[in-house]
């Protein structure tokens, strides 16, 4: 598949600069660390990662993965293609092995790396995430993970949320002022389709989200009513709807587990979730 793909497209009226400045600018390090504990991709993380591995975080932001897997010991590398967040990571901790670079052509050796995380990354290229993948493909080693998480176009944003913002992106048109692409929130059958085409084997998707239900990527910033004190705390309305109505409904993102096959191995079963 060399198409873009056809899941919606999120646009904004932020341009690229004002998207990254207004996505880090006021998000302090040391929270974003405290929040990996209260997720669920840190068990994804655990089953599929080992501390004898090398692993790149491509598209890395402010670390907080980075730092929090290395603290449990595994050994991760981040890059990003943005000078000023890495900067700011320097600047915390200038020993954290991080660099500016471009996750479509990160200049490693081929096979350089036993896993790769790429977390919110691919989303984000309006010509679809076919370089990303190939580039995690060609760095990893045969038997390599990979770990991949996107927007997941759940149905609160299929029957509401998509039509809601097509119709504010439509009133800035009309005003003349400038629209810009924003990311992806993929259907899972088309990213799945994306990476089988990048030839990796796909062992395991599920949605990622935090893992007490007081908590929701998805509804917290979705859906700004049912927000609570705290950064993606719920109210006892958005509660209610995260225990009782089902992830596919209102998940912010789905991850996918998958794999460089090994020369010379079978197909894994593969458990999908979604």
């Amino acid at each position: 598949m060399t198409a873009v793909p056809s899941s919606p497209k999120i646009y904004t009226y932020l341009n690229l600069s004002a998207q990254q400045s207004h996505m880090w600018s006021s998000r302090q390090i040391e929270d974003e660390v405290a929040l990996c504990d209260r997720r669920n991709l840190l068990a994804v993380f655990h089953r599929f990662l080992s501390d004898d591995q090398r692993i790149l975080e491509a598209g890395c932001g402010l670390c907080a993965w980075l730092i929090r897997l290395n603290q449990f010991g595994y050994r991760v590398e981040g890059i990003d293609f943005d000078p000023l967040v890495v900067k700011r990571v320097k600047e915390f901790n200038p020993e954290l092995d991080v660099a500016v670079k471009d996750v479509v052509d990160t200049h490693y050796d081929s096979e350089a790396f036993d896993g790769y995380i790429s977390l919110g990354v691919v989303e984000h290229f309006e010509t679809g995430p076919q370089g990303a993948l190939a580039e995690a493909f060609r760095i990893l080693r045969p038997g390599g993970t990979m770990i991949l998480t996107v927007p997941f176009n759940n149905m609160f944003r299929r029957l509401l949320y998509n039509q809601l913002r097509k119709v504010f992106m439509l009133l800035l048109k009309l005003k003349k002022k400038p629209v810009f692409f924003a990311e992806y929130r993929f259907d899972s059958a088309e990213i799945l389709n994306y990476v089988r085409t990048a030839q990796f084997e796909v062992i395991e998707t599920g949605y990622d989200d935090f893992s007490a239900r007081s908590e929701s990527l998805g509804l917290w910033t979705d859906w700004p009513f049912l927000r609570s004190e705290g950064q993606f705390k719920l109210n006892p309305v958005g509660r209610l709807i995260a225990l009782c109505a089902p992830k596919r409904l209102h998940a912010s993102g789905m991850y996918v587990v998958a794999r460089k096959p090994a020369i010379g191995a079978s197909s894994p079963h593969s458990r999908v979730e979604l």
